[in-house]
């Protein structure tokens, strides 16, 4: 059993250039046993390339990273053993059979009989009724759940995940969910890249987003999406939103009112107090003095899209947004 709360991965100042192509600008990046750290960022922000230094398939330029307590660990075969690492785009052998894949990668794991860890692993990514099917007949989804199963045969402590649920069918979004919890729960620590906002919205625990080489922004997600301070708020009402909104914008304590879904809003406040917990009870009593029936009434929190199109917005004008980082 890992312990928990210690630290998986310390990266600092990683730096790589392809010629004259500065690629990773001086990334620092921490990810703790039993954490999702959600790694996130446009095309070409250089998230695949500190992936593959940390996992040792590229030789950071400069910089220093400490895998598993261990200085430089991803140069040591011991090290990277006990990590795993699933690509953006993994490579199957077609003409193999899904046991017999997975077999293989056990040897070179050094499993001297895996059958078990196998089983395993091919249950629970659901692919035990085609484990001697050739590969080469499976769906893209279906070789995404096989290369996650590759990844977790030697029971690693630390897992990199570079676009895991790319193909896969709601159902096997929902599934690699579950998986990914699991992990975390058992005190594994994972790094998680994905394009799929909602998806890591729901299961990561901090976020890092990266633009153009560098760390723009990263702290607990909650910090992270913080929206802004300006008396915005996130109503659900028993009514439909649709039937509420004009009353809530001729209330004089709300500047604006826009519908987020069938029974939510997003309400701006003309004069947000300064104790905020007290300014939402005192909305609650204006709402329920309106006629409108609040379910709840919280801060409005930025979605992950929201954070994504803010930070390459500003990227893109030149504006770094340096003071979003949270640590």
């Amino acid at each position: 059993m890992v312990q928990m709360n210690t630290l998986a991965l310390v990266a600092r100042g990683l730096t790589k250039s392809f010629g004259r192509r500065k690629v990773v600008r001086g990334v620092d990046l921490d990810v703790r046993r039993g954490e999702i750290v959600g790694f996130l960022g446009p095309n070409g922000a250089g998230k695949s390339t500190v992936m593959k230094m940390i996992t040792g398939l590229l030789t950071p330029d400069s910089g220093e990273i400490e895998l598993l307590g261990v200085r430089n660990g991803f140069r040591d075969p011991g090290i990277r053993s006990r990590v795993g690492y699933l690509q953006e785009k993994p490579r199957v052998y077609p003409e193999m059979g899904a046991r017999a894949y997975l077999s293989l990668f056990a040897r070179l794991y050094g499993l001297a009989d895996a059958s078990t860890q196998i089983a395993g692993a091919l249950g629970r990514v659901g692919l035990t009724d085609v484990g001697e099917k050739p590969v080469g007949a499976f769906s893209r989804g279906m070789q995404q759940r096989l290369c996650l199963a590759r990844c977790l045969i030697h029971a690693p402590e630390f897992l990199v995940l570079d676009e895991p649920t790319l193909g896969l069918d709601p159902n096997g979004v929902v599934d690699m969910r579950e998986i990914f919890l699991d992990l975390r729960a058992s005190g594994v620590a994972l790094l998680f890249s994905s394009h799929q906002l909602d998806e890591m919205e729901r299961v990561t625990d901090r976020i890092v987003f990266l633009q153009e080489g560098q760390v723009l922004a990263s702290g607990d997600k909650h910090d992270v999406l913080v929206g802004d301070a300006s008396g915005g708020l996130t109503v659900e009402t028993a009514e439909r939103a649709m039937d509420v909104v004009a009353r809530l914008k001729s209330l004089p304590q709300v500047a604006d009112a826009h519908v987020r879904s069938d029974h939510e809003l997003t309400v701006t406040l003309a004069h947000p107090q300064d104790d905020e917990r007290e300014g939402r009870a005192e909305f609650v009593r204006t709402l329920v003095a309106a006629g409108i029936t609040p379910l709840s009434v919280r801060r409005r929190r930025m979605s992950l899209e929201e954070l994504f199109v803010q930070m390459t917005a500003h990227a893109t004008s030149g504006d770094r947004v340096r003071d979003r980082v949270v640590n």
